[in-house]
């Protein structure tokens, strides 16, 4: 699911073959204080499943690693979005 090579991930890039079709960047997060991380490292994406009323199910795509993670995170920060076409 990441993007082949090092033009945007960091060296690396564990896994990154694209063979599912769908290019994921290394677009980091916002941080609910402001300012972004994990830029250039980590493919952050909201899920559809809420956590608690305050937190929500993401995942995580990292630029050492082919695993995709689940963790549960602040609606307050920022992570992509994908759309999905039915």
């Amino acid at each position: 699911m990441k993007e082949p090579g090092t033009p945007h991930w960091t060296s690396p890039n564990t896994g990154a073959t694209n063979s599912s079709g769908y290019t994921a960047l290394p677009g980091g997060y916002r941080m609910s204080v402001g300012g972004y991380n994990y830029f250039s490292t980590y493919a952050i994406f909201w899920s559809s499943s809420e956590d608690l009323t305050t937190n929500a199910w993401y995942r995580s795509l990292g630029y050492n690693s082919a695993q995709i993670s689940r963790y549960t995170g602040s609606k307050a920060d920022g992570y992509s979005v994908r759309c999905v076409k039915e």
